[in-house]
Formats: structure tokens, sequence, C-alpha cells
């Protein structure tokens, strides 16, 4: 099969979304299938057209104008109509596809990924009414994460598990280090749980009495909150900044205080113990109704993290046994069952291919969606896009991952 997938954004950009394509997109090959990648481009000075690792990128200039934008994808159209399939990730990436190509494009190939929300609690409704309107635009959708339905009204054709790179197996068995520190691997951001992290430690640390360093890798809107808290209350916090490849540092700690999913089962499989923080009962469901749920703790507020951090490192059996649990679950997956899984799904639905919106209807939807792009009185609210593009300024921000 020939796949193309969609993507706001791809390598060199680094995010959840990003490395969830690659993936993705490695295990198709290995499979025998041909990849190609067409996203925007988020900086000056990238190559229209390159290959990263086997995968063909095609960049289109989504940091000038939406019209520039608009006719770069239209001249290169070529590439989704020779596709097999037609992958697109997130809802706003959907609705942006339909606006560019409208019925020009074979919509029953067309399949979408939600691979997360905007962890606003409560979920506007706004973003409800666009996921159930995305059953329209796609022919079938898949969501990477089960708390995604509950909270959005709409079933997925398909929930797979996400794949690791590399496997557990693969990864050496380093020693677990001295019960005296944890990692946080993340944005810097109040759905985070950051906050919740910091104050953990400073009752270990000041109400305790006990050492223990939290070793923080990343960046955030709340970065000069957690310098300015750790200078005034002289917390033993490390603050490393956004890092390539932060989680080969998770062996470095005895605990990992983690709340993205791809981290939290990359923590597993090097063997160290969860601690995930929610801020609301949103967050809470994404942590805690997962097939990895089981094995690790979720906490919500610094009390009760500094209680569970205190009974593990007094009861290092307990710990070793959790871990052990935890690492049993994450041999499990590995990217070729999710490319088999995805591969299963595409196979069936193309099929049992039939037009699913007439021209007429297909035509009017595309229209719909480009009044709404640019009609402020017509856009549902939304977040500010964590790193704005100008061809993306139109497009409704709340469904970004």
């Amino acid at each position: 099969m020939k796949i193309l997938f969609f993507v706001h954004r791809y390598w060199p950009s680094v995010g959840g979304v990003e490395k969830y394509i690659h993936e993705l997109g490695k295990a198709l090959i290995a499979l025998g299938h041909q990849v190609e990648v067409v996203a925007g481009a988020h900086r000056e000075g990238l190559p229209t057209v390159e290959r990263h690792e086997g995968i063909p990128v095609y960049r289109f200039p989504a940091f000038r104008s939406p019209l520039r934008c608009r006719g770069w994808l239209w001249g290169r159209r070529y590439l989704f109509t020779r596709a097999d399939v037609v992958n697109v990730s997130n809802t706003h990436m959907l609705e942006y596809f339909w606006r560019m190509f409208g019925p020009s494009v074979q919509a029953h190939k067309v399949f979408l990924t939600r691979h997360g929300m905007s962890y606003r609690h409560p979920v506007p409704e706004s973003e409800k009414l666009r996921a159930r309107r995305s059953l329209r635009l796609a022919t079938a959708v898949v969501h990477d994460g089960c708390f995604i339905a509950k909270r959005l009204g709409v079933e997925p054709d398909l929930c797979p598990d996400q794949g690791l790179s590399p496997p557990a197996d693969a990864l050496p068995a380093v020693p677990e280090p001295p019960p005296t520190s944890a990692i946080y691997i993340g944005r810097l951001e109040p759905d985070s749980g950051i906050r919740i992290y910091m104050d953990a430690v400073r009752r270990l640390v000041h109400e305790q009495g006990r050492e223990f360093t939290l070793h923080v890798y990343g960046d955030g809107t709340l970065m000069p909150e957690v310098r300015a808290a750790v200078a005034r209350d002289r917390l033993p916090v490390r603050i490393h900044g956004r890092t390539p490849d932060a989680q080969r540092h998770i062996v470095d700690s005895c605990f990992a205080f983690i709340d993205g999913r791809m981290a939290i089962q990359e923590a597993m499989a090097r063997r160290r113990l969860v601690l995930a923080a929610y801020v609301d009962p949103l967050k809470r469901d994404y942590i805690g109704a997962e097939p990895f749920s089981p094995y690790l703790i979720g906490v919500a507020d610094g009390a009760e993290l500094a209680a569970r951090v205190t009974y593990y490192i007094d009861h290092p059996d307990q710990r070793a046994a959790m871990v052990t649990r935890a690492f049993e679950h994450a041999r499990t997956l590995t990217w070729t069952r999710t490319a088999q899984a995805y591969l299963q799904l595409w196979q069936e639905r193309l099929r049992s291919a039939r037009p699913h919106l007439s021209l007429l209807a297909s035509t009017r939807l595309a229209w719909t969606l480009e009044r709404e792009a640019w009609s402020p009185k017509l856009q549902p609210p939304s977040r500010v896009v964590r790193s704005p593009n100008t061809a993306f300024e139109p497009i409704h921000a709340c469904a970004l991952s």
C-alpha cells in the first residue's frame, strides 16, 4: 500500500505526534509498504523535500501566507491522489485538509488519527461538535488513548496500543540508583502537573528532611514560575530545559514523575516506577483509564505524591514488584503490532469503500469549514497554539494534542 500521513508538524520538530507518526511510518515500511509524510514547515530554512530515516518528507510553507500554503498543496495534490491511504493527524488538520482539497481527493481513503485533546476541562461543547462532524470527514477514526472517547462522546473505530522504540527487550537493564531522585519529562504548563511535582519535592525535603532531587527536562510557559519557586524555596531541582531524547536520562533516577502517555511507557520499559499527577478529571482519565494505568501510581496533589514516594522508598520490595509488572506490560508494546492494527483497519474499510458523501454535500461541507476558519463569529473558543503558524492562524487549535 501507498500510505501518506498529513500532519501539522514533523521532524525536526519534536513532540508526541511527530514521534508517533515517525515510528509508525518506519514500522509500516518494515512490513513492505510505502510511506510519505506531508507536513507544515514550522520555520524557514527547512528543505521542501527530503528523506528522513527512509521516509520522504514534503513540507508546505506553513510559515508563509495561507494563500501561498494553499497554492503549494494544490499544486502537489498528486501526492494525495496517488496514495491508497491518507491518514490525517487530529481534527484541526482534517478540517484543513478538507478546506484545501474539498471533494477533489477521494474521501473514502481519508482516515483520522486523533492523538489527544486540549486538556481543557470541561471539554467545550464546540470541540465535541467538531469531533462528531469529523465522522463525516473521514472513513474511519483512530484514537490514541481510551480517554478521548469518554470526553468527546465519539467512539473510535480503533484504539491501538502505542509501540515503543526501542522495544523494552532491547533496552539494557540499568541497575536502579538510590531512591533519592526523580525525573520529570514534559511541558511546563498548568495541565502538566509540574506544580504538584514541585510541591512534593518541597514536602519531601523541607517537611520530612529527606535527601531528594528532581531533574526537570522540558520547557513551557511555567518555566519562570518554576525557576522562581526553586530559588524561593531552595529546592533541589535541576532544570535541564528541552533536551532531545530526554528519555535516555530516565535510568539516572529512581522515580519517574511523568504524565505523558509515550514517556510513561518509556519509563516502564526502562524499569523505573512511574508516579503521574493529574490536575482535573480529564487528566485523571488520561492517566487512569489506559492499558498502562494499573502499573503506575496516580496522584491528585503534592501531599499524596510525597506520601507515595515515602512509602516506596521505605518498601523497596513493593517498588520492585510494581516495576516488574510495569516492565512486563511494556514488553508487549511494539510499533509492528501498532502498524498491523492500522493496516487491518485500512484494508477492511478500503475493501468496502463507497462514497459516504455526495459531491454536493462534500462541497457544502468544505465551504462551511472555510467560512468557520475565516469568520471569528463562527469560530469555537480555542486555546492558543503553542507554536503559532501564519498559515494555520485560521485553524481552530482546540484539538491540538
